[in-house]
């Protein structure tokens, strides 16, 4: 202040200069920069949602196996993809309270202030923790047929005791091998599930409510575990009396409620704890259903002390977005196709498959229907990369000219199988980079449309020239606006504006990067781009299917219908989408998040 009185009385006002020095600062927060992620440097806490692995709950007249079912393969059509049926309560899944806590106003036992949080109201910085891990590893399967060991008080304290007191900020994590000892295929695959539920061999390590209870209190927002459920099995230490002891599930009520009595989430299902060091970042994404109470989720630690160390002290003071559009039968999540009858399978929710005061027991999940690239989702190469083997002359007319014209300039169209499985857990997260397009908004004409104005090189390149090169290791993130000014509820009467009239040529396409853009990108050494519209590639079918094939022939990856991308910097957040884990997936919809600087 001193500095700007002087300034002031030699006849430079004070406004001039704090201007400067706002911009000064502004200039400091763009250009601080989170490290890139190598393949060390993260380490995969969830396993292969697999048929082939009995990873769902064995009660058949309510749950069901996991189904990937590839019915849009390539053929006449250049791309690919999967219808996905899932029980959210397969393998990693996330629970909030709404899960085991009926709404406050339901008048039915456990209701609670807490039994509205379902996942789509989970903050995103409530999906994000400092790695906290109690070591149970000595109790494993240390226990009498169909019967859970326990994490008591004396083990969490022990752990206090032997690291430091827990508390906000913390992803606790009751570690005990579970999980990475019995999730085998078959014939082995009963043993993760069905044999202890069936009293034939000891159940799975879980917390007791003490232990649970004593967690929550302590401000922890996030836990998580390496068994199939965070309640065990075996008899309730405090037995409800009366009409509530209808409603009583035995032991595994109990620890689900410790946690969510204080609002708290936890994840379950986790492998590799083993090698996630306390001090590592935990990041357990769930796919953003709305209303949904137990959701399927990958988690991933980033295990690299000083990335993990930089990033946690953002999430600790809340500094975390959510850039995923919401899921439900009322939004337009799903590809309408242009025109009538080339939609694919549409976006359905069984709501509940169970509830609390139906006859299988008190608790709610659902199971969900959808086509692989619903919502927010990723773009594996292997969505518009042919198999190896494919025949293009099995394409029709329209691709077979797209193809040649393709690949007259971009070479020969690769093979691939990189499904959304396979690919390297690293490539989904990075520094961001917004590379804002709005420019481009309004720039066609209305005679051309369906048209989307192009994304060029050159929009790369003035981004760069006021923010640096682009290097490789970081995720490009196109800013269009488009789902921030179209993504709505359906209303009779009006139509979609998000997806189905730039289509239906009825209104402008968002901005889309041609195939051009992605090889530049590639060449800098990115691996994925995002972008904050339905699909990377134009409305124009043909040009769409260049820009998805030259991701292909680079061997990078999409995200896809982003939402909110300007709340972060042009230069300075880190960027991370996960999907569940699902074997053979095309696509896959999940979660994006971003960490401010």
């Amino acid at each position: 202040m001193d500095f700007i009185r002087k300034r002031r009385s030699k006849g430079k006002p004070a406004r001039s200069l704090a201007l400067i020095v706002l911009i000064q600062l502004a200039t400091l927060t763009a250009s601080a920069q989170y490290m890139p992620v190598g393949p060390d440097d993260v380490v995969d806490l969830s396993p292969v949602i697999s048929g082939r692995h009995y990873q769902y709950w064995p009660g058949g007249q309510v749950h069901h196996q996991p189904l990937v079912v590839p019915y849009i393969v390539h053929g006449d059509r250049p791309w690919a993809s999967d219808l996905i049926i899932l029980d959210e309560n397969t393998a990693t899944q996330t629970d909030t309270p709404a899960h085991m806590m009926p709404p406050q106003h339901s008048g039915l036992p456990n209701a609670h202030y807490w039994g509205d949080l379902t996942v789509e109201k989970v903050p995103a910085w409530q999906l994000v923790g400092e790695v906290y891990k109690i070591d149970g590893r000595s109790m494993l399967d240390q226990a009498p047929p169909g019967v859970s060991p326990l994490f008591t008080m004396d083990l969490v304290k022990a752990a206090e005791a032997a690291h430091r007191p827990m508390g906000p900020g913390d992803a606790v994590l009751y570690w005990s091998g579970y999980d990475d000892r019995h999730d085998l295929p078959v014939p082995e695959d009963r043993r993760l599930i069905v044999e202890p539920v069936g009293g034939t061999v000891p159940g799975w390590p879980a917390p007791d409510y003490d232990a649970a209870e004593y967690v929550g209190s302590r401000g922890v927002w996030l836990m998580g575990i390496d068994s199939p459920s965070m309640g065990g099995l075996g008899p309730p230490k405090y037995a409800a009396q009366g009409p509530e002891g209808m409603f009583e599930n035995p032991l595994a009520l109990e620890s689900h409620l410790g946690h969510f009595k204080y609002g708290a989430v936890h994840t379950e299902g986790l492998i590799n704890l083993g090698r996630t060091p306390n001090g590592s970042m935990y990041i357990a994404l769930p796919v953003k259903h709305e209303n949904s109470p137990t959701v399927e989720t990958r988690a991933a630690a980033i295990v690299n002390p000083a990335l993990a160390s930089s990033l946690l002290e953002a999430v600790k003071a809340k500094r975390v977005v959510d850039l995923s559009v919401t899921l439900s039968m009322e939004h337009p999540v799903w590809w309408p196709g242009r025109g009538v009858g080339r939609h694919v399978f549409p976006y359905s929710r069984v709501q509940p498959v169970n509830y609390f005061d139906g006859p299988f027991g008190p608790y709610w999940v659902n199971t969900h229907i959808m086509d692989a690239h619903t919502g927010t989702h990723v773009d594996p190469p292997a969505h518009y990369g042919p198999p190896p083997g494919f025949d293009e002359a099995a394409f029709d007319e329209t691709t077979r000219r797209a193809l040649r014209d393709f690949e007259a300039a971009h070479g020969t169209l690769k093979r691939t199988e990189r499904t959304s499985d396979r690919i390297p857990l690293h490539w989904f997260m990075g520094p961001a980079r917004v590379i804002n397009v709005q420019h481009l908004v309004g720039t066609t004409s209305r005679e051309d449309w369906p048209a989307s104005p192009v994304i060029t090189v050159e929009d790369v390149r003035r981004h760069e020239r006021l923010y640096g090169e682009i290097e490789g290791g970081e995720v490009v993130l196109f800013q269009t606006g488009h789902t921030d000014a179209h993504f709505r509820r359906f209303e009779r009467g009006r139509t979609d504006q998000s997806i189905k009239s730039p289509l239906d040529g009825l209104s402008e396409g968002w901005p889309a990067p041609g195939p051009d853009v992605i090889a530049y990108l590639a060449g800098k050494g990115v691996k994925h781009v995002g972008i904050d519209a339905p699909d990377m590639g134009s409305v124009d079918p043909v040009e769409s299917m260049k820009t998805h094939w030259a991701a292909v022939n680079h061997d990078m990856i999409f995200t896809e219908y982003l939402i909110g991308v300007g709340q972060l910097p042009s230069k300075g957040a880190f960027y991370v989408f996960l999907s569940p884990r699902l074997e053979n997936n095309h696509g896959g919809p999940g979660r994006a998040i971003a960490i401010l600087p």
